[in-house]
């Protein structure tokens, strides 16, 4: 998405393994982060420990911004989901360009409002709506974000539980529930998703 105005910009690129961490939660966030390859999971932790999956962004997508804008720290950790290679632009450069480049200003803007609409929908969910919807409906925004025409969606039930709010055996009990419905069918461990909301 930022490709374009990102190769304009004092950038570098980094690689990180599989389940290595990009930044921890309360760390200062300093660096604008674009993911060049692979895949990211942005997690929160409460003090107990339980995990809560904010979002997992892919080629093209940023993520910490409203920290690196605001100047303060990360409320949550960014681990990388799969080894991948991203975009790392220092605070200072970011602000500049986002002073100086309307168009990256609009893109950056167009993307927080992307997340913050999918947090929206996230927290009604979890508000309101019992198990079998909630997870549907996170199984189909997971479905309309991919950007080809494979319907399978590479997901852990882990995974799933942990962006949904729902204990991982819940999960499970669901997802053969929409299965024997048909609204679902399970290809090698992955989804497919077959129904409408």
């Amino acid at each position: 998405m930022f490709t374009h105005d990102i190769n304009t910009a004092p950038t570098k690129i980094k690689a990180f393994k599989k389940g290595e961490a990009i930044y921890h939660q309360n760390a200062v966030a300093r660096c604008f982060y674009e993911v060049k390859e692979g895949a990211v999971q942005v997690i929160y932790s409460n003090t107990s420990g339980k995990e809560f999956i904010q979002g997992v962004f892919k080629a093209g997508d940023c993520f910490g911004i409203p920290p690196l804008i605001l100047g303060q720290t990360y409320p949550e950790a960014a681990i990388a989901f799969t080894d991948c290679e991203l975009y790392l632009m220092p605070r200072e450069q970011f602000t500049k360009l986002l002073k100086e480049d309307y168009l990256f200003h609009f893109s950056v803007t167009q993307m927080l409002c992307k997340q913050l609409l999918y947090t929206k929908m996230m927290l009604e969910e979890i508000a309101i709506e019992e198990g079998e919807h909630r997870l549907l409906t996170l199984i189909h925004y997971l479905m309309s974000q991919k950007n080809c025409d494979n319907k399978e969606l590479d997901i852990t039930k882990q995974q799933l539980a942990d962006m949904s709010g729902l204990r991982v055996e819940t999960v499970i009990r669901i997802l053969k529930k929409v299965q024997a419905k048909g609204m679902i069918e399970t290809k090698r461990g992955n989804i497919i998703c077959l129904c409408t909301l």
